[in-house]
């Protein structure tokens, strides 16, 4: 994959807040053009963490918006349009092989790279109540979380805010850090694959008890996707944890349950 910023042509994965918020940055700030956005079907819409509609926008900056779902589609479109660099931005779908070898393809991750894998990464990371987090801008690999790292971020939040404000926060941090890349500042690092990689349903907080444990001893864990059964309060919790878990588990995310 060679240098992001000579690619003014892209096309676009995702149909979130996130993903809208990081189009707007790219039109007013850089000199690339965006050609295509393989989003979501507007049934799907729904199940889809801080979804929006992208129609008026795609419409009016003359967008072609896919709504197919269908991979091979957006293969179709970026071979026949010359576009070469895909960027998948709130989205978590996996990127067929087919795609990742024929074009470059960058993406968000909602942590920081290595030390943090995997799934739910801002609910973990507001349940975690550490006061910092971060996130990343990374090519897209095979293996998931596990392309180089381009550039990440730390910020700091506070220990009362809510998760659609840490959310807000982390999402405006990865806009800023993509508009960076794609004007070619960044320094290309090897990833670590995980040493720990936490089960589905595993227990939230024996989950935080081992995310904690990583990032001070300085290892690599891959946390698991979350379900609406992992958001239910288990009574032996301690009240400070239930306390950031509730916090967590709220707007924009499905709500906790007892």
């Amino acid at each position: 994959m060679g240098k992001i910023d000579s690619l003014p042509k892209l096309a676009i994965v995702g149909n979130t807040r996130l993903t809208l918020d990081g189009m707007k940055a790219i039109l007013r700030l850089l000199t690339h053009e965006i050609s295509y956005v393989f989003g979501l079907k507007d049934e799907n819409l729904a199940g889809k963490v801080n979804s929006v509609s992208l129609d008026d926008f795609c419409s009016d900056n003359q967008i072609v918006l896919d709504k197919s779902e269908n991979w091979n589609n957006c293969f179709q479109f970026c071979h026949e349009n010359d576009i070469e660099l895909i960027v998948t931005l709130g989205d978590s779908r996996i990127v067929p092989k087919n795609i990742i070898d024929s074009f470059k393809v960058i993406g968000n991750h909602g942590a920081i790279l290595p030390y943090v894998q995997g799934g739910a990464s801002l609910v973990w990371g507001r349940i975690l109540n550490s006061g910092t987090w971060g996130v990343s801008i990374m090519r897209i690999g095979e293996r998931v979380d596990g392309g180089d790292i381009l550039k990440t971020e730390i910020f700091t939040y506070d220990n009362n805010a809510t998760e659609e404000e840490f959310t807000t926060r982390a999402d405006g941090l990865t806009v800023e850090l993509l508009i960076e890349v794609l004007n070619g500042n960044y320094n290309v690092r090897k990833n670590t694959k995980w040493n720990i990689k936490i089960s589905k349903h595993t227990d939230s907080c024996k989950t935080i008890e081992m995310l904690r444990y990583c990032l001070a001893n300085d290892l690599c864990i891959y946390l698991p996707p979350r379900t609406p059964a992992d958001g239910i309060i288990k009574k032996e919790w301690a009240a400070e944890f239930i306390k950031s878990f509730k916090i967590a588990n709220d707007k924009p995310y499905p709500k906790w349950s007892e």
